[in-house]
């Protein structure tokens, strides 16, 4: 289950976790100086673990039995590796 494959798509699922939630939390301030920034920072790292932790759950662009960063459902997943 910890493979290569596993562990680069579950770090993409979470860095792009981790973005989204940035993105939202920002967004609920009106003005960029109101904007808490150590909750912002929290949040997103907060979803980042969520997210590797429901990864353990299973990816579905890391079937089992692939041994190439790739392959699976979402082949553009890693287009320069």
């Amino acid at each position: 289950m910890f493979t290569r494959v596993w562990l680069a798509a579950a770090m993409v699922r979470a860095l792009r976790t981790l973005a989204q939630t940035a993105v939202a939390l920002i967004g609920t301030t009106a003005v960029i100086e109101g904007v808490d920034w150590r909750l912002v920072a929290s949040g997103s790292v907060l979803a980042a673990v969520l997210s590797l932790l429901t990864s353990l759950g299973g990816l579905p662009e890391a079937e089992p039995g692939d041994d190439q960063v790739g392959v699976g459902n979402d082949r553009r997943l890693f287009p320069y590796v």
